[in-house]
């Protein structure tokens, strides 16, 4: 079978999305299926975070270039046995730049008039691979452009990240209407995995509001999961994920109760 591929992404920063797709990543390979982390960011957060590496450690082996050859195969680093990356960097902010000046006019030279291809890139590339792997995760950028439109197009599910805060929830039926426009427009086959509410700090009255909130508006489409703020959670991001102590395993329990219920959306299809 060919990878399942899932994207998390909201057009906001700091909602969880880079740690929640490699945590998520992270157990899946523990568990025994064969993982790739592509790195969407051109911030490279995905790949610092797995890797331990700067981001520009990987200037010209990125997801950016194997998009430009369609081919990811030289550019994968390894990172455990089942889990895999395709690491990004800075100069991956010059994607919609290419797309426009040089893949466009590539195009239109041998005729090709698909008015969607220029959001299928992203697809075609991780095509290449899919046989390879069980699952594909995305970590998209805190933006609506072409990055994030090509993960989205190249997703078979998508994962929203709903942080407990006002203007990530006023992000969220953005998000979802640009999904459904991919959804019409470019990708029938993608699909809303559901909405994960993300950092709640259960102290505050403003953050259990929006969650109730979020979760009475989008009812079953609401993980049952919230990822509540754990300062050994960030700590993961400098040190590189553990399972080894108490405080590990504690950190990790709500990554993997999210993920026993991303699986079994997945499953059902």
């Amino acid at each position: 079978m060919s990878a399942v591929t899932i994207s998390f992404g909201l057009q906001k920063g700091g909602v969880s999305k880079t740690t929640t797709s490699t945590l998520s990543a992270f157990i899946l390979a523990r568990q025994g299926y064969r993982v790739l982390v592509c790195d969407m960011d051109s911030q490279g957060n995905a790949s610092q975070f797995l890797t331990n590496k700067s981001p520009y450690d990987f200037q010209g082996r990125t997801i950016l270039e194997a998009c430009k050859e369609r081919n990811p195969e030289p550019y994968i680093v390894g990172i455990t046995e089942n889990l895999d990356l395709l690491p990004a960097e800075d100069l991956l902010s010059t994607f919609s730049r290419w797309l426009f000046d040089e893949y466009k006019p590539e195009l239109q030279r041998t005729g090709q008039v698909d008015p969607n291809a220029l959001l299928l890139v992203l697809k075609q590339t991780l095509d290449a691979v899919r046989e390879k792997y069980d699952f594909i995760i995305l970590d998209l950028p805190p933006n609506l452009g072409e990055q994030t439109l090509n993960g989205m197009a190249a997703s078979d599910y998508c994962v929203v990240m709903a942080q407990s805060e006002p203007f990530a929830y006023d992000a969220l039926q953005r998000y979802l209407e640009t999904l459904e426009h991919v959804q019409s427009r470019v990708n029938p086959n993608t699909k809303l995995a559901g909405i994960l509410t993300t950092l709640l700090d259960a102290r505050t009255a403003l953050g259990n509001f929006i969650r109730d909130r979020i979760a009475e508006e989008y009812e079953d489409l609401v993980f049952s999961t919230v990822i509540r703020r754990k300062s050994r959670v960030v700590e993961f991001s400098f040190e590189g994920i553990s399972d080894k102590t108490k405080a590990d395993r504690e950190a990790l329990d709500m990554y993997e109760s999210f993920v026993k219920e991303l699986t079994k959306r997945v499953n059902k299809g």
